[in-house]
């Protein structure tokens, strides 16, 4: 059960960033920023605080996530490509800064895994 606190927190991700307002040089990154978002979706995956999104950690969020859409072999071949694609260091993980630098969604709304580093065309 998720209490009013916990609820207003988790919200609170999803407000718009105000660009408008004032920068203090001692202020802490808004919760709502790119970074502190990108870091809320890598806590849901990185389900045991190591700091890596491990391939079995990814195949059990996909599966909550597509629930009987898919086969287990198609996850797993999700999984794979992706852990691939996005692991730049080879330790077959995928960590914090590695999650930032991945594209998520392409042009068309598809699910993307290809680095940013990577230019289309090469």
């Amino acid at each position: 059960m998720v209490d009013f606190h916990t609820f207003v927190r988790i919200l609170a991700h999803f407000r718009p960033l105000d660009k408008n307002r004032p920068k203090k040089a001692n202020m802490q990154e808004p919760v709502n920023s790119r970074t502190s978002k990108l870091r809320f979706a890598f806590q849901l995956y990185d389900q045991d605080n190591d700091g890596k999104i491990s391939r079995n950690e990814l195949l059990q969020v996909l599966r909550t996530m597509l629930e009987m859409q898919v086969t287990d072999e198609q996850l797993e071949s999700i999984a794979d490509r992706t852990i691939q694609e996005a692991d730049l260091d080879g330790d077959n993980a995928i960590s914090f800064d590695e999650f930032r630098k991945v594209e998520s969604i392409n042009r068309n709304g598809n699910l993307c895994v290809k680095p940013s580093h990577v230019k289309d065309g090469l």
